[in-house]
């Protein structure tokens, strides 16, 4: 994470996990709620540059300065609209990586007939994008060695924060906070994290698990009467917790749990299942002792920004691109990343899906915010008419870059 700014007040000590709900309003409270412009991003196959140039915009030039939440689910290299090569990248095309190599990177990139994105190499590692907080220094940060042999796409992102791998199963949210309207959280990356974790995260994680406990609750009764229905003719299969259990072999036989749980130990089993419990530690968000993914922060002088790329799944093998940093929270110690991270696959999927999970945080947006649907149609046009589109504003301004490592 970036340095904290100095604060007017200590905080409490970071060595013990943070209770939530400071910041938490509710819909009973006498003054209107806020205003939230929602953005989703699933299914609009825009690639992990193209949100991160999105979000930046919205964030410096938003002509309404709204506050956003916006989810997504992206491609990690392939882009929709923007052109700039990729990994290996060509020697002998002048320069030392600056804007006039770029450059040339992409005119024969252009000129090429097969792809115009450079994906004729075909032996590169298109599952994955590692991504560098602003001032992120690769040689510190990430193997080279192992990203350069294969060819693994680097991106430099326009917010601070650490380094993060991003691929398919990355659970992406965003949420831009404007100075004048929310004057309860002080625009400190601490504070925002607080927020975050009060307002939208806790009470998303609490409704998903709540959904999962109904869900069994509901699988129990249905078990029940399955158990004790009149027999019917044919074969059929019973699924506990999806997976399948067991099935009659003949006609008019009952459908069986696994021999070694009766009816009341499977019941039982359902109510005390272990429930992962959402807390902010220190600068992450954990489930126990484990931490489930990256965030970061931008402050601007009338806002903020604060995302979070969440650990659905993802492949061990992409994360021996990461070094173990020197700064690291004291919770971490020298654990790997294979014994410091967590999926949420892990603790939610047979029971929920990933998409749920974007459907809980804007359940909890709306209890603190009235949420107004944005499309990506509509942040596009905003692009267009600021700076002649997704590419005019990435070449320019934008501070998202690949990086040639």
């Amino acid at each position: 994470m970036a340095a904290l700014r100095p604060v007017s007040k200590p905080l409490r000590s970071l060595a013990q996990p943070i209770s939530c709900h400071r910041h938490r309003r509710t819909l009973s409270s006498s003054s209107p709620l806020p205003k939230l412009s929602w953005l989703d991003l699933r299914g609009t196959g825009l690639s992990a540059a193209e949100r991160l140039a999105i979000e930046e915009v919205l964030l410096r030039h938003d002509p309404l300065q709204r506050c956003w939440g916006i989810v997504g689910i992206h491609e990690p290299t392939s882009n929709r609209y923007l052109n700039f090569p990729l990994p290996p990248y060509s020697t002998g095309v002048g320069g030392e990586g600056g804007a006039r190599d770029w450059n040339a990177q992409r005119k024969l990139a252009q000129r090429r007939e097969a792809d115009v994105y450079g994906h004729e190499n075909t032996g590169a590692n298109r599952s994955c994008a590692i991504i560098l907080g602003i001032g992120g220094k690769p040689e510190k940060l990430i193997n080279l060695p192992a990203a350069q042999q294969d060819g693994v796409l680097v991106l430099k992102r326009f917010s601070g924060g650490g380094t993060v791998v991003v691929d398919h199963d990355s659970l992406w949210t965003t949420f831009i906070g404007r100075n004048k309207v929310m004057k309860e959280v002080k625009p400190f990356p601490r504070e925002i994290m607080q927020w975050s974790a009060d307002v939208i995260f806790a009470p998303a994680f609490e409704k998903w698990n709540e959904q999962i406990v109904s869900s069994d609750e509901t699988f129990g009764a249905a078990t029940r009467k399955l158990l004790v229905a009149p027999k019917k003719r044919g074969r059929q299969t019973l699924v506990f917790q999806g997976k399948s259990c067991g099935f009659s072999g003949g006609f008019g036989e009952s459908l069986v749990l696994p021999p070694e749980l009766s009816l009341n130990e499977s019941n039982t089993e359902l109510q005390n299942c272990p429930r992962p419990k959402f807390q902010l530690r220190e600068n992450d968000y954990v489930l126990g002792e484990r931490k489930m993914g990256g965030n970061a922060q931008s402050i601007v002088k009338d806002g903020w920004l604060h995302h979070t790329s969440f650990l659905w799944d993802y492949d061990a093998h992409n994360m021996q691109y990461l070094t173990l940093p020197d700064k690291r929270p004291d919770y971490r110690g020298d654990r790997p990343h294979d014994e410091f991270l967590v999926k949420l696959k892990d603790h939610y999927d047979g029971r929920s899906t990933k998409h749920e999970f974007f459907g809980h945080v804007k359940s909890s947006a709306s209890e603190s915010f009235e949420l107004e649907e944005v499309t990506t149609g509509e942040v596009l046009g905003l692009m267009n008419e600021k700076f002649g589109g997704l590419q005019g504003w990435f070449d320019g301004k934008c501070r998202t870059k690949p990086m040639r490592v």
